[in-house]
């Protein structure tokens, strides 16, 4: 019996894990960005006072370091070579959702205490998506017996023998700036 609810439990710890990869990830390219911050004429610095502009700088490292525009001479993709001074020039790359969450991701990190409250939103809305690819072919009547879930490729991988049925899940990551804090979980039970 409780079979949902021995599963969703061995599962929090996998998402607890995936947690942490994902902020392990996030302090690297943090880590990164500091690093490219260092080097001389990089950072922007604010008009009212001579502190060093986080958020634009946050802006225009990723324009500098990720954003690609296609060269049709070279018939290649370039990154720029200069950050444009204009403000239409700078918004360039703001249709990019993805660059854009880049940049989000940076600025976040700037902030103080973020780590605990991503963490937290992050392992929410993970068993959220998880509780219902369980929730689709598992309930408490059922008994299971088995369980393994660990870490997969994507997301959290869930088997289990359900009432003499195998039953399996396992994730795959969200594409996307929107669905960035969850996986996709996908289930059957035969």
């Amino acid at each position: 019996m409780k079979a949902l609810e021995n599963i969703q439990n061995e599962a929090k710890q996998i998402v607890e894990q995936l947690a942490d990869r994902q902020i392990n990830n996030m302090k690297g390219r943090y880590n990164q960005f500091l690093e490219w911050m260092n080097i001389e004429g990089n950072v922007i610095i604010a008009n009212y006072g001579d502190r060093v502009d986080m958020y634009q700088t946050a802006h225009k490292y990723i324009f500098m370091t990720q954003y690609k525009k296609w060269n049709r001479e070279l018939n290649q993709y370039e990154l720029p070579v200069t950050y444009p001074s204009d403000y239409r020039g700078q918004r360039e790359m703001d249709y990019n959702k993805d660059l854009m969450f880049q940049v989000f991701e940076l600025r976040l990190q700037i902030s103080e205490k973020w780590e605990g409250r991503y963490r937290e939103d992050f392992i929410g809305q993970n068993m959220v998506k998880l509780n219902r690819a369980l929730a689709k072919h598992i309930n408490d009547e059922m008994t299971a017996s088995d369980i393994k879930v660990k870490v997969g490729g994507d997301g959290a991988e869930v088997t289990a023998i359900v009432d003499g049925k195998l039953f399996k899940t396992f994730g795959t990551l969200c594409g996307g700036w929107v669905q960035c804090l969850h996986y996709r979980y996908r289930s059957s039970l035969k």
